[in-house]
């Protein structure tokens, strides 16, 4: 029993394993997906931000009726391989494919999201301030290997960013194998068949915590957007930028390890939230305003931003008002905060097209890490 337990653990752990990697490989194949597609500038930060939107539409999803009479490993596994199916097909045909598929890979990530903090709850309840750190302590290490290795593999395959990107299938597919075994013991969400929703758009806490899912989710889809392009602005190789940003992610691996530490002194997050936001904002200052040999350093300072997905996840189990509310929550914070973090990517890359600089830029990411830090202490209360 406590093998199948942990095996179990192991399987839920696992899923932040392909859900950033399709995403972050994006980034750097900037130069050869707008060559090979002619896309434009804007066009580019649409693709990039259309994950994001259907992470804001898809969010009310497992909350509806249909969805809640679907067992919930079931859900876990066509989730898993319709994504595995979108990150490969979308490379293999025109503009209409790769953006049509990408809204298929956004919605089956959507799923993944909201799912999770209420499954971790429901079979673990005592252990949500050490699991959700480690989990997204995955989701940030796959996410700076989806990064980083996809100009190398990209380059394996005589420089066919298709390659580069479509190879992130596999971790999808590998997790759907390991979720099958469980589907024996599939069962459905607790649902009281109650309609938290109401409580919950009234409720200041629900709408602060929603707050902050968004603005550090705008923060971190920036980065994943235009981070490798501000750095081959700043005379890195695609190859380079891509490394480097997968650097400052793998950074930010290494902090969630850490906030588990701070997690286990109580529900009070104010540590935490603010050191996963105020080095961002010296980070990105000193990128945009200092020579290349503090590029490293700033981006350590930036990494710091990519630790706050646990604390808002963690945010969304501990303020749920009960077991019953959560996957409400969820879908609440996820489906607010996701609209507030699709519109980042694109106005970034409007304001990039319109200056051809990387200084107001600079000015709205920092409004939002101080707005990141405000909202975060405020529903930590």
């Amino acid at each position: 029993m406590k093998l199948s337990r942990h095996f179990e653990l192991i399987a839920l752990i696992a899923i932040a394993g392909c859900i950033r990697s399709p995403i972050t490989s994006i980034g750097p194949q900037i130069n050869a997906i707008r060559g090979s597609q002619n896309l434009g500038i804007i066009q580019f930060g649409f693709l990039t931000a259309i994950p994001v939107i259907c992470f804001a539409l898809a969010a009310p999803l497992p909350s509806l009726r249909i969805f809640r009479k679907i067992k919930t490993e079931q859900l876990i596994v066509f989730a898993l391989l319709a994504l595995a199916a979108a990150t490969i097909f979308r490379t293999l045909g025109s503009n209409s494919l790769l953006f049509g598929l990408t809204i298929i890979l956004g919605v089956s990530i959507a799923i993944l999201n909201i799912v999770t903090p209420a499954l971790v709850r429901r079979d673990y309840p005592k252990k949500i301030t050490t699991v959700m750190p480690i989990y997204s302590a995955v989701l940030a290490l796959m996410a700076s290997l989806g990064a980083g290795l996809s100009i190398p593999i990209a380059n394996y395959f005589g420089g066919n960013w298709k390659f580069g990107i479509s190879v992130w299938a596999i971790p999808a597919i590998l997790v759907a194998l390991i979720w099958i075994p469980l589907l024996r013991k599939a069962q459905p969400m607790p649902d009281s068949h109650e309609n938290h929703f109401k409580e919950l758009l009234r409720s200041k806490k629900a709408w602060l915590v929603s707050v902050y899912m968004g603005v550090q989710s705008a923060t971190f889809y920036t980065q994943v957007a235009w981070m490798p392009k501000m750095l081959m602005d700043k005379d890195y190789s695609a190859a380079e930028a891509g490394a480097l940003f997968g650097l400052s992610t793998l950074c930010g691996f290494a902090l969630t390890l850490i906030l588990p530490l701070v997690f286990s002194k109580g529900e009070n997050l104010q540590k935490a939230i603010l050191a996963t936001s105020v080095p961002g904002i010296a980070g990105f200052l000193g990128l945009t305003y200092l020579s290349n040999s503090w590029t490293i350093p700033a981006l350590l300072l930036i990494s710091t931003t990519h630790a706050a997905l646990p604390l808002a996840l963690g945010l969304i189990a501990m303020k749920s008002p009960s077991l019953a509310a959560t996957s409400h929550l969820s879908s609440m914070a996820q489906g607010i905060g996701y609209c507030i973090a699709a519109i980042f990517p694109l106005v970034i890359g409007y304001s990039y097209a319109l200056t051809d600089s990387w200084i107001s830029a600079t000015y709205l990411i920092v409004c939002l890490i101080a707005l990141q830090a405000v909202s975060g202490l405020k529903a930590n209360r």
